[in-house]
C-alpha cells in the first residue's frame, strides 16, 4: 500500500468527533465535536488547521454554547459544519435549548478561525419540522451543499431532510423543506456532493455508541430526487481495533484533484476506554477513490501510522 492510500489516523490529538473538513488556499480546517464528555455533553467548539492535511493543531475556540455567546442554547455542542459565501463564513451547529430539545443554530464570522457571532434564535427546530410535515426524530447534524449561487442544508436524525438557504445564509426557505427518500438504514449525518452529473449521498447508520456505526452510500440524478442505495463504504475493521466508524464529511481538494473523507472512530487503544466508547472518539482522514464508472469505492480504514 502506498503512503498516499494510508489513513492519517488520528489527525487530531485528543478526543474529537463528527469532523467537518474544509479546505481553502492551501490550508485544511477541521471543525469537530469536542468529545470525551458523558452522553455527548461538551459545550465548546474549536477549529483545527493543517498545512499538510495530516497533522492538525487546535487554533481557536469558535463558540461556547453554554455561554452568552449562544443565547438560545443550554449546552450539548454537537456536529458542526462550515460554509463560505463571499467574504463571510457561516458555522452551523447543534445544541440543546432550555427544554432539552436539539436544534440547529448558525453563527458567522469574517474569518474561518475567529470567534463567531451566533444568531439569537435557532435556525432549525422540531417545531418547524412539525409545522411543515417533515418526518424526523431530531433536528441535528447539518451539512451544506452549494449548487451554483444556491446553498442547501441537509440534516436530521431518524429521517433526513433538506432545505434551501435564504440569501442571508442564516434562514431557510421553509417552502423548500422536504424529506430525502431512499437513504437505506439512515440514522444521521447525511452529506452530498456532485461529480460527473451524479449526486453522491452518504450517511451514517446504527447508533453512535455502537461498534457497528457505519457509512452508507447512494446516488441520484437530482438533488431532490429519490436516492438509490449502492453500498456501505465505511465500516469497522476489528482486526485493527477500528470500531464505530462514521459521522463523516467529504471535501474536494481542487489543486490536487482528489476527495478526502474525514470521520471518527472509537478512540484507540480501545482498552483505554472500557466504558463510553461512543463518546471517546478520534478523528481520521482517508482518500476517496472511484470506480471506472464513477461510483465511490469502499474505504478501507487503517491503523495508526
Amino acid at each position: 500500500m502506498t503512503l498516499e492510500k494510508k489513513s492519517n489516523n488520528p489527525v487530531i490529538e485528543g478526543l474529537y468527533a463528527d469532523p467537518d473538513l474544509y479546505y481553502e488556499k492551501g490550508i485544511y480546517y477541521i471543525y469537530p465535536t469536542t468529545d470525551g464528555f458523558p452522553h455527548w455533553s461538551g459545550n465548546e467548539f474549536y477549529v483545527f488547521t493543517s498545512r499538510d492535511g495530516k497533522h492538525f493543531k487546535r487554533k481557536n475556540r469558535i463558540l461556547d454554547v453554554a455561554s452568552q455567546q449562544v443565547l438560545w442554547a443550554a449546552g450539548s455542542a454537537w456536529a458542526p459544519c462550515i460554509a463560505r459565501k463571499e467574504d463571510r463564513y457561516y458555522f452551523y451547529f447543534c445544541a440543546k435549548d432550555e427544554t432539552g430539545k436539539s436544534c440547529i443554530g448558525v453563527a458567522y464570522s469574517t474569518s474561518p478561525t475567529s470567534p463567531f457571532t451566533a444568531m439569537d434564535e435557532p435556525m432549525l427546530t422540531m417545531e418547524m419540522m412539525h409545522r411543515n410535515g417533515i418526518e424526523m426524530s431530531q433536528t441535528i447534524d447539518p451539512s451544506i451543499y452549494q449548487d451554483g449561487e444556491d446553498y442547501y442544508i441537509l440534516f436530521g436524525n431518524g429521517q433526513a431532510a433538506l432545505a434551501k438557504l435564504e440569501k442571508d445564509m442564516v434562514h431557510i426557505n421553509e417552502e423548500t423543506l422536504q424529506n430525502i427518500k431512499g437513504l437505506k438504514d439512515f440514522r444521521e449525518a447525511v452529506t452530498v456532493f456532485k461529480k460527473d452529473d451524479r449526486y453522491h449521498f452518504t450517511w451514517s447508520c446504527d447508533d453512535a455508541g455502537s461498534e457497528d456505526y457505519h457509512v452508507n452510500y447512494g446516488v441520484s440524478d437530482s438533488l431532490t430526487g429519490e436516492v438509490t442505495y449502492v453500498d456501505t463504504i465505511l465500516k469497522k475493521k476489528p482486526e485493527c481495533d477500528i470500531m464505530g466508524t462514521g459521522h463523516h464529511s467529504i471535501c474536494f481538494i481542487p489543486d490536487q484533484d482528489k476527495y478526502l473523507i474525514a470521520y471518527h472512530r472509537f478512540a484507540t487503544p480501545l482498552s483505554q476506554y472500557p466504558e463510553g466508547k461512543g463518546w471517546h472518539r478520534e478523528v481520521c482522514i482517508d482518500t476517496i477513490s472511484f470506480t471506472a464508472d464513477g461510483y465511490i469505492q469502499p474505504v478501507t480504514p487503517n491503523g495508526n501510522e
